[in-house]
C-alpha cells in the first residue's frame, strides 16, 4: 500500500464500482424601483429552506437576488471583472446591479435584458476598489448571475469565472490555502445590507489555530467590501503550505470570497472563488485530472472540536484504459481544527488520466473540501482554479439541472464534464438559448449517461458560442466546466438548477 498526505496517513485500496455507486446514492418578492445611479436603497433577499451552493430559484418567484464575491478593480491594465446576467424567460426584464468596494462609496446601476439573453457589466469600469463585490436584483426572478475576474499571463487574457449565489450565510470556509513566498492569498468580506455584519476570522494551520485580535469582532460596513490579507506579516499565516480560514458572524449575514494568485513551480494565475457557506458530509467534484501537465490537490478542512475521518474515493474516467470503471481510495484522519492535504498527483495507484471524486464521512457534517488544479498549457502558463466541492444536503435533494450564463467565446473541446449521481442509466440534453427560448444543441441531445459514471461534452457547436447553455436529464447529475484561461483552462462549477428529486 501507498500512502499520500501531507499531515496524515493514509491508505489506498482499489473497490468494486459499486462502492462508487454506493458512496453516490446515499445520501426579495417586490421590485425595488428604478434608482438613480447613486442611491442605494434596501435590498429584497431571498430566502431558502437551506444555505447550498448557488442554484437558480424557482420560475415563481418575483424577484431573485445574486451575490458575486469580488473582482479587482484598480484600473490596472488588464486586470478586472465582469457579472454576467442572463435571462432565461421569454420576457425581457430589468436588473439592479449594485458595486460595493473596500475604498468608495456603493452605486448602482440599472440594465436591461432581452429575453433567452445576457448582458455583460464591467465591474472595473463602474466602480473603483482593491476589490468590488457585487449584488444583482433580477425583476421576475428567471436568471442566473456569474462572475468573472480577468488578469494578465504571458500568453494573453487570464480569466476566473465562478458563479454568483442567491443566498448570504453567517458561517464560510475555506480549506484550501496557500501563502508560500509570493503567492497571495486574500479574503473578500462583502456586506450588502444595511445593517453592520459583526464577524470573526480563524486560520486554521500546521501549528495549530490561529485567531487574531484584530480580527476578533471585526465589522463590515453597511454597503461594503471588507479585504483581509491572509498572510500579512504579524496578523495572518504567513509561509504556510496549507492554510484554512473559518469566518463566522457574531450578528448579521455576509458574502465572502477568496482571491488566491500564485506564480511559482506549482501554481499560477489568479482564482477567484465563494467560500463554503455550511459543513457537510459529502462533497463532490466532477472534474479532476493526473498528468505531467498538471496538478491537483483536495483539502479537507474540519472546523470542529473532535477528529473526524474522511475517505477520499477517486472514479476514473471511460478515458484511462484498463481500469474504467474501477476506484481509488483513501482513508484519512483529520484532526480538529486541522487541514489534511492529498495530492492527487502522487498517488501511485491512481492512473493518469482524468477522475472525478467524492469525500465522505460518518462523523456528521463536519467538514469542508477544496481542489487546487493547476493545468499547465503549451506555451508553460500554469492557471490554477480553486473552489468548493458540492456539498450532499441536508433534506438529500439534488438538481436534475444545471445552467451556464455564457458559454466559451471560442470552441472549447471536453468543455463540459458531467457526473450521473443516481444507480441507474440517465440521459442528458444540452440547450442553449434562441430568440424563442430553448434551443436543442445538434449532436448534444438524449446521450447516454451510465449509472454512477461521466462523460464529457465538446462545446464547438457555434450556436453555444457566448449564448446561455442549459444542462438537462431524467436523472439527478453534477456539471462542472473548462473555461478559457490564456492558453489553458480554468475550471468552475455551472449553476444548478432547483434541487428535487
Amino acid at each position: 500500500m501507498s500512502t499520500d498526505t501531507s499531515r496524515r496517513g493514509g491508505r489506498f485500496n482499489r473497490r468494486h464500482p459499486m462502492l462508487v455507486i454506493a458512496l453516490l446514492s446515499v445520501g426579495g418578492l417586490v421590485w425595488l424601483a428604478r434608482q438613480p445611479r447613486d442611491d442605494i436603497s434596501a435590498a429584497s433577499f431571498n430566502v431558502a429552506p437551506e444555505v447550498w451552493i448557488p442554484y437558480v430559484p424557482s420560475d415563481d418567484i418575483l424577484e431573485s437576488t445574486w451575490f458575486c464575491p469580488g473582482v479587482p478593480a484598480t484600473g490596472e491594465t488588464d486586470v478586472g471583472g465582469a457579472v454576467i446576467v442572463t435571462n432565461t424567460s421569454d420576457q425581457p426584464t430589468s436588473a439592479r446591479v449594485t458595486f460595493l468596494s473596500d475604498i468608495a462609496a456603493a452605486r448602482t446601476k440599472i440594465v436591461d435584458i432581452p429575453a433567452f439573453d445576457r448582458v455583460q457589466v464591467d465591474v472595473d469600469a463602474e466602480q473603483q476598489g482593491t476589490f468590488v463585490a457585487t449584488s444583482v436584483e433580477i425583476l421576475g426572478g428567471g436568471g442566473l448571475v456569474e462572475q468573472r475576474a480577468f488578469y494578465p499571463t504571458s500568453a494573453g487574457l487570464g480569466q476566473s469565472a465562478t458563479p454568483c449565489s442567491i443566498n448570504l450565510s453567517s458561517e464560510w470556509y475555506l480549506a484550501e490555502g496557500y501563502t508560500v513566498d509570493l503567492a497571495e492569498q486574500v479574503l473578500l468580506l462583502s456586506n450588502p445590507s444595511a445593517d453592520q455584519v459583526v464577524v470573526d476570522v480563524a486560520f486554521h494551520t500546521a501549528s495549530g489555530t490561529i485567531e487574531p485580535s484584530v480580527y476578533n469582532g471585526l465589522p463590515v460596513q453597511p454597503y461594503s467590501v471588507r479585504v483581509i490579507d491572509v498572510g500579512v506579516e504579524g496578523g495572518g499565516a504567513r509561509g504556510e503550505e496549507s492554510v484554512g480560514v473559518s469566518v463566522r458572524a457574531a450578528r448579521g449575514a455576509l458574502m465572502v470570497g477568496r482571491s488566491m494568485t500564485a506564480d511559482d513551480d506549482r501554481r499560477g494565475g489568479t482564482s477567484i472563488s465563494m467560500a463554503a457557506p455550511l459543513l457537510a458530509d459529502r462533497w463532490w467534484f466532477a472534474d479532476g485530472v493526473k498528468s505531467p501537465q498538471a496538478s491537483e490537490r483536495f483539502s479537507v478542512l474540519n472546523p470542529t472540536d473532535e477528529a473526524v475521518t474522511v475517505l477520499a474515493t477517486f472514479f476514473l474516467s471511460d478515458n484511462v484504459e484498463d481500469v474504467a470503471g474501477e476506484a481509488v481510495t483513501s482513508v484519512m484522519e483529520v484532526a480538529s481544527h486541522d487541514v489534511a492535504v492529498i495530492d492527487a498527483g502522487a498517488l501511485a495507484e491512481l492512473p493518469e488520466g482524468d477522475h472525478s471524486a467524492v469525500f465522505s464521512t460518518l462523523d456528521g457534517r463536519s467538514i469542508v473540501v477544496d481542489r487546487a488544479l493547476t493545468r499547465v498549457s503549451p506555451s508553460g502558463v500554469k492557471v490554477t482554479s480553486i473552489a468548493s466541492g458540492v456539498p450532499e444536503r441536508r433534506d438529500g435533494l439534488a438538481p436534475t439541472s444545471w445552467l451556464v450564463a455564457a458559454g466559451p467565446s471560442v470552441e472549447v473541446e471536453s468543455g463540459l464534464v458531467v457526473i450521473n449521481l443516481d444507480d441507474v442509466d440517465r440521459e442528458v440534453s444540452l440547450s442553449t438559448y434562441g430568440s424563442n427560448g430553448l434551443v436543442a444543441v445538434e449532436g448534444s441531445t438524449q446521450m447516454m449517461l451510465p449509472a454512477a459514471s461521466r462523460i464529457v461534452v465538446d462545446l464547438k457547436e457555434t450556436g453555444v458560442l457566448g449564448r446561455p447553455i442549459a444542462v438537462e436529464s431524467t436523472g439527478r447529475l453534477l456539471v462542472e466546466r473548462r473555461v478559457p484561461s490564456s492558453d489553458a483552462f480554468s475550471s468552475a462549477w455551472a449553476i444548478a438548477g432547483m434541487p428535487c428529486c
